[in-house]
């Protein structure tokens, strides 16, 4: 038999001694540990019990879902997996919170000693004494003038709980800002837009009457051209849809009758003309024989008659529908404007000497008369809509503005506020439709308009704007809805700006 090599013996290596080259680089091995079956066994039972344990939870739970039924298994099987709690309580359709933090510092201040602080008094009486904690008096002031947020309710609806944490996001601080209704003070929102009359320009150079239709949105321009045109009012393009000329007719005043479907024209003829706006058609009416000239005269609101200025002081009324002469009114002297208030019952008329005329329309007859404080010579006046206000203008450019009660009882009504701030006659004045602004204008001096805010009883300092050539104003006029200001001028023009917080036309 061939001889087996001897192996080879390696001594170990003591610890001083100096490793191969190798050592290190592969070390040891370490032993691994393998579980038999029964370890594996034991662990198993230890954390999950035995077979038979483990059958038997299984059987109790399946017990557990036919004892409470069917319609509570998703419930239990929600409360097993989900960690969701379906709470039964009675407070379920409530989430009660609590605050997000506490300030000592704050609950420790009394109000007597924030207010030495401060160096301010407050009245005594309930949170303000001295005594009282600081921070309620200011949480019962906040709550009072801006109210509890849904946010920061402790105890509100689980049902508004997720999305009304959202409101935080919704401003910039955490007062929610209410929408405006009402038109603010200072400074005036507005936009020049193309002028009405853009595609003609030819019913001038004096344009006299800007008539808005009541329903529609049509412009009416009528000047001493004879000439009349229709627009369609939107401040982009305002396309004219028909015009009329009026041979040898200088149109001195315009208005819409009978729901817009007709508008009467009046000159310094003795006659009249009415356009039927259905039909087309102009129609010629000669004046009452006591009528020598038409160019000054109002409709009433319900449009059933007019009236117009005469000379001597009369005052002529006439069927809108006939216009045949009804009444003829009287005053002292003579009549330089007319004017009815909101429902027609009252008539007032202007003087040239500053008295005031009110005519009562049921009977007819002069129901009381005053003077305008300060005024020597009456041109115009204007009544509000909301028969709020009565605004009486001079030829020394002052505007008085009266309570509509004060001027119907008193002889000497003292004006509520006095405009100054033009310096020439007062040719124009016009109240919008909602009471809000009361604009006045001459006709002297270029750019000479003001619009004044009733609310606060100033006048906008942005209007007009310090580079508008609006001209010699000879016409001002709001649409119905107070959308838009028309300007009209001596040489064929309308300015028309749309006015930002008032939505309509």
């Amino acid at each position: 038999m061939p001889k087996q090599p001897r192996k080879r013996k390696i001594k170990p290596s003591s610890s001083n001694e100096l490793g191969s080259p190798t050592d290190g680089l592969n070390p040891p091995k370490e032993k691994i540990h393998v579980r038999d079956d029964s370890e594996m066994d034991e662990l198993s039972r230890v954390l999950f019990g035995d077979s038979s344990a483990f059958l038997r939870s299984l059987e109790e739970a399946e017990e557990e879902d036919c004892v409470a039924g069917p319609s509570n298994h998703s419930q239990s099987l929600l409360h097993r997996d989900s960690g969701v709690e379906s709470s039964n309580s009675e407070d379920s359709d409530n989430c009660n919170r609590k605050p997000a933090w506490f300030d000592d510092d704050d609950e420790g201040i009394e109000v007597g000693e924030a207010l030495d602080a401060q160096g301010r008094k407050l009245p005594r009486g309930g949170l303000n004494e001295r005594d009282k904690k600081y921070s309620n008096l200011l949480k019962h002031k906040f709550e009072s003038v801006v109210g509890c947020p849904s946010w920061a309710k402790l105890k509100r609806p689980r049902t508004e709980s997720a999305g009304s944490d959202e409101e935080i996001l919704r401003t910039v601080g955490f007062v929610t800002k209410a929408p405006q209704t009402s038109l603010l003070s200072g400074s005036l929102e507005f936009k020049k837009v193309k002028d009405l009359n853009c595609e003609t320009y030819n019913e001038g150079p004096f344009i006299n009457a800007v008539e808005f239709h009541p329903s529609s949105s049509v412009g009416l321009v009528a000047g001493n051209q004879g000439i009349a045109s229709l627009f369609a009012v939107d401040g982009k393009k305002n396309n004219k849809l028909h015009s009329v000329v009026f041979q040898n007719f200088p149109i001195l005043c315009a208005k819409f009758i009978r729901s817009g479907n007709e508008v009467i024209l009046g000159s310094r003829q003795k006659h009249i003309f009415s356009y039927d706006l259905l039909a087309a058609k102009p129609t010629r009416y000669n004046l009452p024989p006591s009528m020598t000239q038409c160019k000054k005269f109002v409709v009433s609101p319900d449009t059933q008659f007019f009236a117009a200025a005469g000379k001597w002081g009369e005052v002529h009324i006439l069927s809108s529908i006939s216009k045949e002469k009804i009444a003829t009114l009287k005053q002292d002297s003579e009549v330089t404007s007319l004017e009815f208030n909101y429902d027609g019952s009252m008539l007032f008329g202007h003087s040239d000497t500053g008295e005031v005329t009110v005519w009562n329309m049921k009977t007819r007859k002069v129901q009381h008369k005053f003077m305008d404080e300060g005024c020597l010579q009456g041109t115009t006046l204007a009544a509000s809509s909301s028969n709020q206000f009565l605004a009486c203008g001079s030829a020394q450019g002052v505007v008085n503005l009266y309570a509509m009660e004060d001027v119907l009882h008193n002889k000497v009504p003292k004006p509520r506020k006095t405009i100054m701030n033009l310096t020439t006659a007062i040719t124009n004045l016009k109240f919008n439709s909602t009471s809000e602004l009361l604009a006045l204008s001459s006709t002297e001096i270029k750019n000479s308009i003001k619009l004044l805010h009733l609310g606060s009883s100033t006048v906008f300092s942005n209007f007009p704007p310090f580079d508008s050539k609006l001209g010699n104003i000879n016409c001002v006029n709001f649409t119905p809805g107070s959308g838009f200001l028309a300007l009209a001028n001596r040489k064929s023009i309308v300015s028309l700006f749309r006015l930002k917080h008032f939505k309509n036309y």
